[in-house]
């Protein structure tokens, strides 16, 4: 087997720094989705903060065990004990898809996340739930079955109302009035369009600037592009995406001749440059309430906020 030369080991760890260094820009980029400490998911119902009692604790549960059942979708109730300093927009969108709510090839999966110490609570619906569960029902749920019974201190009350009103939503048989408005945890597509073009035209002139100068624009071009990204794809896939963008970007440079080393030889094949797994395509619902997990879905951003 021939060994490599000294120029190909040097481009090989020079190109390894690059995406190691494109890796930790996007971490800094999204400190605030990847910031709060994402528990174990073991169940449908898990009441960190100690609000609920016991008995609609196994209610609930019950009820979303057979509703998942019935239809599929899953659906998660998480009351967390503090935000750490985060939007509760933000933590509901890592806590979705690190549990991967919802079946992967349907995204059907809705959590409801709520947070006492800071009186916020969100519904947050997964890509394919968004039509049965628009934003506009989430707001009215939130309104009219959470916060006034929040506000009485009525915490049993108030989560099994929501939940049963949104599993009728999705049946169905929950409508929004007139006067609800719409509203969204995620940027609308007018906001991330314009960034995602500019910075598509950034990773395009990257491309024909050679050896470092042309990989810096390549980084800046796919950071502009990243809420874009996120956007279409949901937070961890958007990253993924980014990332896959940066190792093709790479190859091209090579083909033009704009590498990192600028010039000299050819390389032999078979480069390793690191990988990543997006988890199980398979889930599992057993009969034990202590033993359950996400089926590989995604949020998406779509949902309401609220508080009381």
């Amino acid at each position: 087997m021939e060994s490599k030369s000294p120029k190909q080991v040097s481009k090989f760890l020079r190109t390894f720094s690059i995406l190691s260094f494109l890796l930790v820009s996007f971490t800094s980029v999204q400190v605030s989705i990847f910031g709060y400490p994402v528990p174990k998911l073991d169940r449908r119902v898990m009441d960190h903060a100690g609000i609920l009692s016991p008995n609609t604790v196994n209610q609930i549960e019950t009820n979303l065990k057979q509703f998942e059942a019935e239809t599929s979708n899953q659906i998660a109730v998480y009351t967390t004990p503090s935000l750490h300093d985060e939007v509760i927009e933000d933590v509901a969108i890592e806590i979705f898809d690190e549990w991967k709510l919802g079946q992967k090839s349907k995204n059907n999966g809705v959590l409801l996340i709520i947070a006492p110490a800071e009186r916020k609570m969100r519904i947050l619906v997964g890509r394919g739930l968004e039509g049965a569960l628009t934003d506009v029902q989430a707001k009215q749920i939130i309104r009219n079955e959470l916060t006034p019974r929040f506000k009485e201190k009525d915490y049993d009350g108030g989560v099994t109302a929501g939940v049963n009103a949104i599993m009728a939503t999705i049946r169905g048989e929950y409508a929004p009035s007139e006067d609800d408005v719409q509203t969204s945890g995620r940027d609308s597509a007018g906001d991330v369009i314009p960034s995602g073009i500019v910075g598509g035209i950034f990773t395009l002139i990257s491309l024909f600037i050679p050896s470092f100068g042309g990989v810096i624009f390549t980084i800046i071009g796919l950071l502009v592009i990243l809420p874009l990204l996120t956007f279409l794809f949901g937070g961890t896939m958007g990253l993924i995406a980014a990332i896959i963008l940066f190792v093709l970007i790479m190859f091209l440079r090579r083909k033009l001749g704009h590498g990192l080393g600028g010039g000299g030889g050819s390389d032999s094949g078979g480069g390793y440059y690191g990988g990543w797994s997006s988890g199980s395509d398979s889930w599992s619902s057993s009969d034990s309430s202590d033993s359950w997990s996400g089926g590989g879905g995604d949020s998406a951003g779509g949902g309401a906020s609220g508080d009381w």
